[in-house]
């Protein structure tokens, strides 16, 4: 089980580091974001390959599952209780999408028992398969590049939950999204320096995670056409939907 990461106790520690509405260090935010995301590639992991095979017939139930991961993921989220339904609801579809297609792209550039989708299913012209295929031939190629170990995926995971697209137009979430960012990406710096990397590797590296960012936004607006074509419910019907 996921915990929340562990609040502030001093109250004399600074707001720029430890910032006004993320209440943690960001060394225990990013360690939660790693151990959220562990948890759900293994969770999800066999309904992720199964979902290759017969993309149309595994989703609905893949997506039942993911919901109730994504949710948990907005839940236990520091900050996320300053947010009003609408900035809450956003944000699902963003820790939605990271669960299931990020978590996807990922086990395809790293497990051993990820199986490709069929030629059959492949030939099929189905707004659904050809997405997954710009998701395997596009994303995918970029994780196998970088070699993104845990870390840096759970930490581009949580960028992209913050950042993929705007919460919503008010001070709040702009001010939350901000501070998730460099929370995490100040600590991603620091994990970097403790790797046995070069110099110019460790000052480029998180350049190099970042830069994904664009494509994995086109990716997100893409899955919500493909989700409305589809008239897939992409909501929790949880406590803001």
């Amino acid at each position: 089980m996921v915990m929340a990461p562990e609040t502030r106790k001093n109250s004399s520690m600074s707001c720029e580091e430890f910032g006004t509405l993320v209440a943690t260090n960001p060394q225990a935010l990013l360690s939660f974001y790693v151990d959220h995301s562990k948890m759900s590639l293994g969770r999800l992991r066999q309904g992720l390959i199964n979902l290759t095979q017969n993309p149309l017939d595994n989703l609905p139930s893949l997506k039942r599952e993911t919901d109730e991961v994504a949710f948990d993921l907005v839940s236990l989220s520091p900050g996320t209780d300053y947010l009003q339904n609408p900035d809450l609801e956003m944000l699902f579809h963003h820790c939605s999408f990271v669960s299931i297609w990020m978590n996807l792209a990922y086990l395809a550039a790293t497990d051993i028992g990820f199986m490709e989708m069929p030629e059959e299913v492949k030939a099929s012209k189905n707004v659904l398969i050809s997405f997954i295929g710009k998701l395997l031939n596009g994303l995918t190629p970029e994780f196998r590049r970088l070699q993104l170990d845990p870390v840096e995926f759970a930490a581009l995971k949580a960028i992209s939950v913050w950042k993929m697209s705007i919460l919503g137009d008010n001070e709040t979430a702009r001010v939350l999204s901000g501070e998730q960012y460099l929370g995490v990406a100040k600590s991603l710096n620091e994990y970097h320096q403790t790797k046995n990397l070069q110099d110019f590797e460790k000052a480029g590296r998180l350049a190099d995670i970042t830069s994904l960012m664009a494509q994995i936004s086109a990716l997100y607006q893409e899955m919500i056409t493909v989700y409305t074509t589809l008239n897939i419910d992409d909501c929790y019907r949880g406590d803001f939907c």
